[in-house]
């Protein structure tokens, strides 16, 4: 059983470094990057975190194991907008950076947080959909999305590369949406 609370601005290297850390241990037969796993990168900076954990719009959920605090999973959550981007419902919320600490993988802990993440967004904010992205080339994750009640939106975006992207990560790449409708208590 996991305890969930809104991360504050002080576990921000923490969430920080478990989205990193759980991205880089990506098993490499769905990896995204070129098959040289030498050229792993973090995919998200301190700055980033600190500035969703101080916008009045988002949150990161941290969870942790009972009697400690150490931070197992995390997710990004931004509240449903009246203006919205493309690719997003008109009032939805959307989930990101889904992340557990490896050594957590396996035991339902991202599903843990998955739920925790669509109660919060429903009973706090009273949304009534749930959406996010993932990397085409990550198959089995979408198939797990799936799995967990999440279907494709037809919408895709641009995978961002950023600086060192295009020598980094491998050609191809988009981002597909997926989503959920959740059924209000």
């Amino acid at each position: 059983m996991l305890s969930f609370s809104i991360a504050p601005t002080t576990l921000a290297p923490e969430v920080t470094t478990r989205i990193n850390t759980a991205f880089r241990s990506e098993p490499t037969g769905q990896t995204w990057l070129f098959s040289s796993q030498t050229n792993r990168i973090d995919i998200f900076s301190l700055e980033a975190t600190l500035s969703i954990l101080t916008s009045p719009s988002s949150i990161f959920l941290a969870a942790t194991l009972p009697n400690t605090a150490e931070m197992i999973a995390t997710c990004f959550l931004r509240k449903p907008a009246e203006t919205v981007a493309q690719h997003i419902s008109k009032g939805a919320a959307w989930l990101g950076f889904l992340a557990v600490k490896p050594a957590y993988h396996g035991q339902g802990y991202g599903k843990a947080m998955l739920q925790e993440a669509e109660r919060f967004v429903r009973e706090e904010w009273g949304a009534k959909r749930l959406e996010m992205d993932h990397v085409n080339a990550r198959v089995e994750l979408g198939n797990w999305y799936r799995r967990c009640g999440y279907n494709a939106t037809g919408k895709k975006r641009d995978f961002v590369y950023g600086d060192k992207g295009r020598e980094i990560f491998a050609a191809g790449l988009e981002l597909l949406v997926v989503g959920k409708d959740l059924v209000m208590n």
